[in-house]
């Protein structure tokens, strides 16, 4: 039985709610929000203790800039770590590391010798466990969940987060208030024992795989290239960088805004958080679910973007009160409206092998802005005041919200992306080593000329997924002698990158790629050739007399001088044809 075997049979009707009958998933849920209950009261210790050790605008700033710049740094490595291990004892390495981190910081703030600087220094050190933790984290959803509850299950996995902050901020004032932050680190630490208790108790099935994984330096650069390669995921990239950068000036001033220019104590500064966050909470439960019902994911996110913009401005423009706890409920309402979709639309694009990957270059781009953009609002708001930058802020979200045209927002939520195993092992004589390369395919069709664009236009649309599983170069060549005869030629790193493709194949790119198949006239399928690159050690003396081990000239780098070109054009033709192997 699988996790996704956990969840009950559907009814007919879906709700928001249907995630929950999975088992596990309503484990997790519960342990995040328990734990997201002590992240939000150990950030409002973070900011209130610094206010209270150096009242600066730059340094209340660097507290956001120490939260976001471990996942600015690690992300990458972290995606590749939770794709490449098991994810489970992964996670329960990094739930450990932030339970002991935010002991420490508790220790040092309750015997007196917690300092800016340590502050800042510690704040980073448990910034690191969340930075290693996240991409992980973020993938089980995909993992655990249908493809058909997955949008639901985030906007409640955004419940638990908003939820939390609508009450781990007045929490965590109260205990500041009452007994002081040391307290408040001490209640983080212990609210990650409901995760790992979780985490313990799931019986994570191992994937199964006839391929050795890949490298570590690989795996990040296969990881980039699929993310390069997805529109959506490049869509989703750049939306999240451009409004991260252009909202973060709330989290960064917030604390100063409420203290210098409202003059709230702690339980009005959590209080402004709790209203953002149960302004989430009804966004998540009320408001998301009619307007997906209504409209794109691309309007969504656009009109929550400009009415965001609104909010900065009246907060800028508030002397606190009724009408600050107001916008700061709409404003959470807005930002669950934009990150819930943001998160779908990367979590439904990439498939199960890269899944914590491609969540990983979102965390960075995601962080990195707020990263960049929390240090430079403190720079802002330094030189011309607050309510000024939070002015400014607003205005530059107003001109962001234009990415909607030029990077519109669409989820992969009805493709299936579940690897289609249509791709038998190659029968080959020879059997390159893994670490073997590069390797080249090349599939030849028989085509009719007068189909000739057609079939160009639907082979090029395998450009995307031969890339997304890891291949280096790839294009469509014709027979200048005859023009019914095409190649689909691609290269590869090695021998391993290629049979770990065969795995990687998924349902939708076997749909698409048969509606190529379906031009070829010949008598059977495509004919598939494959060339390992001839070194000093492959083929050996023995295996030298093989007819499929052929020589070409190459390139200093081992690449055959008839591909330099990117597949643009010719520079000589392709190999001669082969029996296959």
């Amino acid at each position: 039985m699988t996790d996704k075997d956990l969840a009950a049979p559907k009814d007919s009707v879906e709700s928001a709610w249907d995630p929950f009958k999975n088992r596990l998933f309503r484990g997790l849920w519960t342990a995040s929000l328990i734990s997201n209950l002590g992240t939000w009261i150990q950030q409002v210790a973070n900011g209130w203790l610094m206010t209270s050790l150096a009242p600066q605008a730059i340094l209340v700033s660097l507290v956001e800039v120490a939260n976001t710049l471990p996942m600015f740094l690690l992300a990458l490595p972290a995606g590749a770590f939770a794709d490449m291990v098991d994810r489970r004892r992964y996670l329960l390495t990094t739930q450990t590391w932030m339970m002991i981190a935010s002991a420490l910081m508790g220790f040092l703030t309750l015997t007196n010798q917690m300092t800016p600087v340590r502050l800042l220094v510690a704040t980073f050190v448990m910034s690191l466990g969340v930075a290693l933790n996240s991409p992980g984290w973020h993938s089980i959803t995909p993992e655990i969940v249908s493809r058909e509850d997955l949008a639901p299950s985030i906007a409640l996995n955004g419940l638990a987060i908003n939820g939390a902050r609508a009450v781990g901020p007045a929490i965590g004032g109260a205990v500041i208030l009452w007994f002081g932050p040391a307290i408040a680190y001490f209640l983080n630490s212990l609210s990650f024992l409901a995760v790992i208790a979780v985490l313990l108790a799931w019986k994570r099935q191992p994937k199964s795989t006839e391929v050795a994984p890949e490298r570590f330096t690989s795996a990040m650069k296969v990881g980039l290239r699929h993310v390069r390669h997805s529109p959506r995921l490049r869509a989703a990239l750049s939306r999240s960088t451009t409004f991260l950068t252009s909202s973060s000036a709330l989290w960064a001033m917030l604390p100063l805004l409420s203290r210098q220019e409202y003059g709230l104590g702690p339980r009005g500064y959590g209080a402004l958080i709790a209203c953002f966050g149960a302004g989430a909470v009804t966004g998540a439960v009320m408001l998301l679910p009619r307007l997906r019902r209504r409209l794109s994911i691309n309007a969504i996110v656009t009109g929550a973007w400009l009415t965001f913009a609104g909010v900065l401005l009246s907060l800028a423009l508030s002397n606190g009160g009724i009408t600050a706890n107001l916008a700061m409920a709409v404003g959470g309402a807005c930002w669950l409206c934009i990150l819930a979709n943001l998160h779908l639309v990367v979590q439904s694009a990439a498939p199960p092998w890269v899944q914590a990957r491609a969540m990983s270059v979102y965390l960075l781009c995601f962080f990195g802005a707020a990263c960049v953009g929390s240090g430079l609002w403190g720079i802002v708001a330094q030189r011309i005041g607050l309510r000024e930058a939070l002015e400014v802020s607003a205005a530059m979200l107003v001109v962001t919200s234009l990415s909607g045209l030029w990077a519109p927002l669409d989820s992969s939520e009805k493709r299936n992306l579940e690897p289609s195993k249509a791709w038998p092992h190659p029968d080959i004589t020879l059997e390159p080593p893994l670490n073997h390369g590069p390797v080249l395919v090349t599939v030849v069709y028989q085509i009719d000329p007068e189909e000739g664009p057609a079939f160009r236009a639907a082979a090029e649309k395998l450009r995307a997924f031969r890339h997304q599983n890891g291949v280096l170069q790839w294009g469509i060549f014709v027979d200048i002698a005859d023009p019914s005869k095409y190649r689909e030629v691609y290269l590869e790193e090695n021998w391993g990158s290629h049979l770990r493709q065969h795995e990687r194949v998924t349902a939708y790119e076997t749909e698409v790629a048969s509606k190529v198949y379906a031009f070829h006239k010949g008598p059977d399928m495509p004919l598939v050739y494959h060339y390992a690159y001839c070194d000093e050690g492959f083929p050996n003396e023995r295996e030298i007399e093989s007819p499929v081990a052929r020589s070409y000239p190459t390139t200093s780098r081992g690449v055959p001088l008839w591909f330099v070109d990117d597949l643009s054009g010719f520079a000589d033709p392709p190999p001669p044809d082969d029996p296959p192997s």
